[in-house]
């Protein structure tokens, strides 16, 4: 996985890992980056084709999408997660705008929106889908097309 030096910095920054909350499951997914923007800013262009999906002992996820710029800039949808008959919906509270890999320059964004999970990666593609609004008024959007593979498990 081209992204595993970021794991460290991303478990790092997470509010729950902030409160001592252990992860739970951590899984790199590979597909396609269907749209990425942040405001007026379109970052579809440079949308990586992975993603990990932290979610911790508290159910609590965390959607990191990476992007394939030089920076090393990355988002993150942040917030509690609950299972329904499609998949998994998070309520997301918190954006992380990471600007660079270091995990030194991120702005955290308190938010509302929500993100949903369609579909079994482990029984084919699972389609992510994230509308946000930071308190600023700024939106977030973000949908990933997973492959049909399984998900790396990042804790093995």
């Amino acid at each position: 996985m081209k992204f595993l030096p970021l794991l460290p910095g991303l478990l790092l920054v997470s509010p729950a890992a902030a409160q001592g909350t252990d992860p739970h499951t951590v899984h790199t997914l590979r597909g396609v980056c269907q749209a990425l923007a942040a405001g007026s800013e379109s970052l579809t262009d440079i949308c990586a084709d992975e993603i990990m999906q932290v979610i911790y002992t508290d159910r609590r996820m965390e959607l990191a999408i990476w992007t394939d710029s030089p920076s090393g800039r990355f988002l993150v949808f942040s917030g509690p997660a609950t299972e329904n008959v499609e998949g998994l919906v998070q309520q997301v509270d918190l954006i992380i705008d990471g600007k660079d890999g270091s995990g030194n320059n991120n702005v955290d964004h308190a938010a509302t929106g929500q993100c949903t999970l369609s579909g079994n990666s482990s029984e084919g593609p699972v389609q992510f889908t994230c509308e946000a609004t930071d308190e600023a008024g700024t939106a977030y959007s973000f949908a990933f097309l997973t492959d049909g593979g399984e998900p790396e498990n990042m804790l093995d």
